[in-house]
């Protein structure tokens, strides 16, 4: 098994983030997570975050030339999501439970998914600078009409900000004063 085309992370960066837990420092098919365990998170965790790009109106898969600042973002949210879950299938470490922990999120597992989360939180706001797919409303223009020749004309009517419901005044082109 292959990672995915519209996959945005490497085995390679899996395995030098969390290559430690494996004894040669890299998977294969005997190990634990195998290959085939890492590109498979590695395609689940692109699909999740290309369904959100999707969802906000971003054009999937975010192509590397003409955004490569929101691809390597988008990469790096593909390995740590993975990277985290995939910690999940290594048996938990031995704990104290007495120990005094000072904030939560301090396991590398933690860190990794509030790292992911962080880059599902800016697909959400929309800081991410990629491209964005024409909806069908994306012609719709407001503040007056085009008439042949491509000009804007002004609207006869505005209303102020400060103005209550249903009043309106003339523009400045209109008014007589």
């Amino acid at each position: 098994m292959t990672v995915g085309a519209n996959t945005y992370g490497t085995v390679a960066e899996i395995q030098a983030m969390i290559g430690d837990i494996v004894a040669s420092r890299t998977f294969s098919g005997s190990t634990v997570p195998s290959t085939t365990q890492v590109e498979a998170e590695l395609d689940r965790v692109a699909a999740q975050l290309n369904s959100l790009l999707d969802v906000y109106g971003y054009t999937v898969p975010v192509n590397s030339t003409d955004y490569a600042a929101a691809y390597e973002a988008l990469a790096a949210a593909n390995n740590y999501g993975a990277a985290g879950r995939l910690l999940g299938t290594v048996p938990a470490q031995v704990y104290d439970p007495d120990e005094q922990i000072e904030e939560s999120g301090t396991t590398r597992a933690q860190m990794y998914e509030r790292y992911f989360n962080s880059m599902k939180s800016q697909i959400r706001k929309k800081e991410l600078r990629a491209g964005m797919r024409q909806g069908r409303l994306s012609r719709v223009k407001s503040g007056g009409q085009e008439d042949a020749d491509g000009n804007t004309k002004k609207p006869i009517f505005t209303r102020g900000m400060l103005d209550y419901p249903g009043t309106t005044t003339l523009t400045e082109e209109e008014s007589d004063d």
